[in-house]
């Protein structure tokens, strides 16, 4: 009991243990697919902030910036046309703060023009960035930075019959580095970083609009473009869901609705072990009490029984009484042996239906009549006659069957009276059966005249087997059968008497008989 009080014990942990298992792998898988759909949708809006990238700074300064300069290149660096070619990009009108143009020779390069103002660009840099300029395949991009400004400056160059020329573009960056983006864009739901180059460290940063500090950490997303000699890098993070707040907040609200429902099971499941164990126990205390009344039912039945079997010279004398084993209630059954002189002696077996205190009170007053008219003298027939005054199943609600002998020991001779009751078994040396004694009804039920006795001779060394029907009795088999059965059992047995009524009923189907038993067993010894 106490290893099965511990394994219902653990079965509320186990139900805890597996409950928060099964919750952490949902939350889990829910949090996976979260947080993968966020990088996908991440992925693909800073792919499309890149595209837009470079569907427009790139193609600003090839368009306006390279195309000024071949202008300049093909006019031999007439000002005039660069300086309208520039006019729609430079100042209000365009992206660039201020814009020159320089004619490349031997010696340094010379200055031809120059449109807008705030020109970041040094003298001492421009020699190195314009030579540079010369020899790149694209436009060249770098920094230019002043005491309270910042700009990125672009420089391309053209040649044509007058040397070459490169062109010099300037487009001012806040000094913050910060921007704003409109609440209407898809970029509002980012925050945004633009570098140049690979790097993402803060002297490379061009601008941002992220409200985090840099460089972005989390779920983030990097994608990288070409920009003239060099190349941007984009980095985003999601400001809120980008999936949207259920798939967000599904994670944590599985993990809740998990503990609960792990919790209300081992709730249930501690409940159900208190019930069962009451249950056990409310059992354990019913089976005792059942022990305790069927000890007592079996007690009171076994002391209005006879305590001794009178022993009867040339007689061997056994008997045996078997409670049902489904019924705590005491029983009907009962037997006596009373002897009139050392030749002679009465027995009676009977059986009273029901199993209660009033059918053991009517067996108890039958019995002790029984004795009482067998002592008087009489024979079967009148013992059983008188018997039926006593007894009235309309008044007293039950009926008794009742089997009653004369026997002479030396003649082998017993008379028998039967009221309702199962016929004897009576066996020599290699055969049994059973005598024809005619019954009359059940004790309880009225009859005229009293019941036709029966003489039977008992063959020497002859055994005589009185019983009540819970011996031959099974639920599914006519009691033929089991008369049949019960004499293939006695005849031709070298058993002693006592171990033949200990066969008789250890052969009963089960480990005890659903009925009561009461047997007598008479055998003469010559």
């Amino acid at each position: 009991m106490p290893g099965r009080r511990r394994a219902l014990a653990g079965l509320g942990v186990a139900v805890l243990a597996l409950g928060l298992v099964i919750t952490a792998a949902l939350v889990w898988v829910t949090a996976h697919d979260y947080n993968r759909s966020e990088h996908r949708l991440l992925s693909l809006e800073t792919q499309l902030t890149a595209d837009a990238i470079v569907a427009a700074d790139p193609l600003y300064v090839e368009d306006h910036l390279g195309g000024a300069v071949n202008l300049a290149a093909a006019t031999d660096g007439d000002v005039a046309v660069f300086r309208k070619a520039m006019s729609g990009s430079v100042g209000a009108n365009g992206s660039f703060a201020a814009a020159s143009l320089w004619h490349v020779t031997a010696g340094a390069p010379r200055l031809v023009t120059t449109v807008g103002s705030g020109s970041l660009l040094a003298a001492s840099q421009a020699a190195v960035l314009i030579r540079r300029a010369e020899t790149s395949t694209t436009f060249l991009v770098t920094e230019l930075t002043g005491p309270h400004a910042l700009q990125i400056a672009y420089a391309e160059a053209a040649s044509g019959p007058g040397g070459s020329f490169v062109a010099f573009a300037e487009q001012s960056l806040p000094v913050s580095r910060r921007i704003s983006v409109p609440s209407n864009s898809p970029l509002s739901q980012l925050n945004l970083a633009v570098y140049l180059g690979r790097s993402q460290s803060a002297a490379a940063l061009l601008e941002t609009d992220s409200t985090v500090p840099l460089p972005l950490r989390g779920t983030t997303s990097t994608s990288t473009i070409p920009f003239g000699n060099t190349m941007l890098t984009i980095a985003t993070s999601p400001r809120s869901a980008l999936s949207g707040p259920i798939p967000q907040v599904l994670p944590w609200a599985i993990a809740a609705g998990g503990v609960l429902l792990t919790l209300l099971a081992v709730l249930a499941t501690e409940r159900l072990i208190r019930r069962r164990d009451e249950a056990a126990r409310l059992s354990e205390q019913a089976t005792n009490l059942y022990m305790e009344q069927r000890t007592v039912a079996e007690t009171l039945q076994h002391a209005l029984l006879p305590q001794v079997i009178p022993a009867i010279p040339g007689l061997e004398i056994a008997v045996r009484y078997r409670s049902a084993a489904e019924r705590a209630d005491i029983g009907g059954d009962w037997y006596d042996v009373v002897p009139l002189d050392e030749d002679s002696f009465v027995f009676v077996i009977g059986d009273v239906s029901g199993h209660d205190l009033r059918a053991a009170t009517v067996m108890a007053s039958l019995h002790y009549a029984c004795r009482a008219y067998a002592l008087e003298g009489h024979p079967p027939a009148v013992i059983l006659s008188r018997l039926r005054r006593m007894l009235d199943v309309t008044r007293d609600g039950h009926v008794a069957t009742v089997l009653c002998g004369l026997a002479e020991v030396k003649a082998h001779r017993v008379t028998l009276a039967n009221a309702g009751h199962l016929p004897p078994l009576v066996a020599g040396d290699t055969d049994a059966g059973y005598p024809p004694v005619k019954p009359g009804p059940p004790i309880g039920i009225p009859q005229h005249g009293a019941p036709e006795p029966a003489v039977i001779t008992i063959p020497a060394r002859g055994l005589l087997l009185a019983y009540t029907d819970g011996l031959i009795e099974r639920r599914d088999e006519t009691l033929d059968a089991g008369m049949k059965r019960l004499a293939d059992a006695v005849a031709g047995t070298s058993l002693s008497l006592d171990d033949l009524l200990d066969s008789t009923i250890a052969g009963l189907p089960g480990d005890e008989p659903f009925d009561d038993v009461a047997l007598i067993g008479l055998r003469w010894l010559t």
